[in-house]
């Protein structure tokens, strides 16, 4: 139970002297020696109970605890229903997260298996030819990414591997969209890593064949002047420029290091590009499938023939020889073998004072709010350098830290008009499936998304570049831009996507079409509305839900009644399943849902 703490000035105690100027705690028994009295009880239209004024200083109707959970497991994972905000309501958020690190993590590439064994089944059932059965493309993966996170247990991992998804890009609109299965173990390494170490992830991330064919280190020869070839500088850009330290350097709390003229400091130069793409030279296919015309990884090796599941190799005959001079004044040996070479590399960049506030500003944008203060980048970031147990780089610590700073917690936030972020369009999407009851005729929460993607611009892996959805450092025009602050989300806000967000709710509450896949004859995922048409002959009560699944007790007065008012209209007939169709739509489309603060 909630207790308020108020200042009384007078309070009229009937067992009891009077006192004066008093801090008293009402709430839970408190109140028992308060005599309470109104000029009404609230009561319902055709209902048999009513709102005793009691509650008002029992707290037994006060909502605070769901609304805090609710817009805890906003922040901390990908969407939540009813029974999930009231379990963690009773939680800590310590005691919240430490149970997630402890969950076993749900992997794509093992999800991925069971959908094309669907695929496949289903295909054989429909007189599918076996000698030229399916292939695994990027809308499997989709189905895969839907699939397990709408039945997941891991809810906090699976949210932060998403975030990793927008901070280590790799997309469909590239060769790697073709094979769903390099897809699949790509997110995984983001899955896996998501509460290890920071070094690792980066080396991995490195490593993965599906980033070498994305950013081109995949067979990246050694320099041949006669032939005019040179290193690839594609992936030695990238790898600082946005997985690690970023192009400026920083202080601890984010803000920009100046120079004795106030300018801005770089943190690598052309020729720093050209010694890591040195480092990065030599690397392909560890293993290949099973083909007619080679029998052994070799480099050189075509991405339809490599093995997308295992981490690139060295070649050294194909790796750039000599020393390469890095970072701060490190020198490789020059003898040494190309992997030691990006070992030292990896290090290098890790070790880097720019990555804590490089990466953590971008993860405290992407689960908390788009405008951290200073104070609060500083003291993620001072995690990431010592997590308290001489450990650089402890994602886990990391994460939690987010999550449970006072900025990200504190109430008092939620009325700085600094506060807060757009809602992703993908996020949204996933916050109305996890929050609803839905029901498929076979079980499954396949999606391809398309629709969406096309509509909304965004969905998993779909980014049109390496660059992300959009970027940590874009300022919408108008009055956010003009206070010098940031608003990612808005660069793919505008009046297509916008209106077409609008026409996917439209979809999903009206027309109950939420999900949907390419199989032939497979039925889409449709919403259930049973369980809230039981509030709705009441519309105070239905908003008061919705209130708690989305807008996390910030809806305001003017949209409450915007909702209440249309669906009192509704009257007739299915009154009360129009009812709840009508709210759903109002409230996903609202400012007050869009806005998270």
């Amino acid at each position: 139970m909630v207790k308020y703490l108020f200042g009384i000035s007078f309070l009229l105690i009937l067992f009891g002297n009077p006192s004066y100027s008093q801090k008293v705690i009402l709430g839970g028994n408190n109140a028992a020696n308060v005599k309470v009295s109104s000029s009404d009880h609230w009561h319902p239209l055709f209902w048999k109970d009513s709102a005793s004024s009691r509650n008002t200083l029992n707290g037994s109707g006060l909502n605070y605890e769901l609304f805090d959970a609710s817009r805890f497991l906003c922040q901390a994972t990908l969407g939540a229903n009813l029974q999930e905000i009231q379990r963690t309501s009773l939680m800590s958020k310590d005691a919240w997260i430490e149970e997630q690190f402890k969950v076993n993590p749900r992997y794509m590439s093992v999800e991925l298996d069971k959908v094309y064994k669907e695929v496949l089944d289903w295909y054989y059932l429909n007189g599918g030819d076996s000698t030229n059965q399916p292939g695994l493309y990027w809308n499997q993966f989709q189905y895969a990414w839907w699939n397990l996170n709408m039945t997941n247990q891991d809810k906090l991992r699976q949210r932060v591997a998403f975030a990793l998804s927008e901070l280590f890009v790799i997309s469909i609109n590239a060769d790697i969209g073709s094979y769903a299965v390099g897809l699949a173990n790509y997110y995984d390494v983001l899955t896996r890593n998501s509460f290890g170490n920071f070094r690792n992830l980066l080396r991995e991330v490195t490593l993965h064949p599906a980033m070498g064919s994305y950013l081109s280190h995949l067979n990246n020869p050694k320099s041949n002047e006669e032939e005019n070839i040179h290193p690839d500088e594609n992936y030695a850009r990238e790898i600082m420029q946005l997985f690690s330290i970023g192009l400026y350097e920083l202080n601890i709390d984010g803000t920009y290091k100046l120079d004795s003229l106030g300018n801005q400091i770089p943190t690598y130069d052309q020729n720093d590009i050209k010694e890591f793409a040195k480092i990065f030279t030599g690397l392909s296919f560890s293993a290949i499938m099973t083909n007619r015309w080679i029998d052994t990884a070799q480099f050189g090796v075509d991405i339809y023939l490599g093995d997308l599941t295992k981490p690139m190799r060295m070649f050294d005959e194909y790796h750039e020889p000599g020393s390469k001079y890095l970072l701060n004044g490190l020198v490789t040996p020059a003898r040494q073998s190309g992997m030691a070479d990006i070992e030292m590399a990896i290090d290098n960049l890790f070790n880097h004072p720019n990555v804590g506030p490089f990466i953590c500003k971008q993860l405290i944008q992407r689960l908390i709010k788009s405008n951290p203060t200073p104070a609060y980048v500083a003291r993620v970031s001072r995690i990431f350098n010592n997590d308290g147990k001489n450990v650089r780089g402890n994602m886990a610590a990391v994460i939690k830290a987010i999550l449970l700073d006072p900025e990200a917690r504190d109430c008092d936030w939620l009325s700085d008009p600094k506060n807060g972020q757009l809602r992703e369009p993908i996020l949204r999407y996933s916050q109305f499936a996890s929050a609803n009851e839905l029901e498929q005729y076979y079980g499954r929460f396949w999606n391809t998304g398309y629709e969406f993607l096309d509509n909304a611009g965004q969905l998993p892996f779909a980014s049109p570049t390496v660059f992300n959805f959009f970027s940590p450092f874009y300022k919408p025009n108008g009055p956010i831009g003009d206070q010098n602050l940031v608003g990612p989300e808005f660069q793919i806000h505008n009046s297509r996507t916008s209106i077409g967000f609008i026409n996917q709710v439209n979809n999903w509450a009206l027309y109950s079409y939420v999900f949907y896949s390419w199989e032939r004859d497979d039925p889409y995922t449709t919403l259930v509305t049973t369980e809230l048409e039981a509030l709705a002959r009441d519309p105070e009560a239905l908003v008061n839900r919705l209130d708690v699944l989305f807008t996390h007790g910030n809806l305001s007065d003017r949209t409450r009644s915007i909702i209440k008012n249309s669906m009192t209209t509704l009257t007739g007939g299915d009154y009360r399943e129009d009812r709840v169709r009508l709210a759903l739509y109002l409230i996903m489309i609202s400012p007050d849902y869009a806005i998270f603060k």
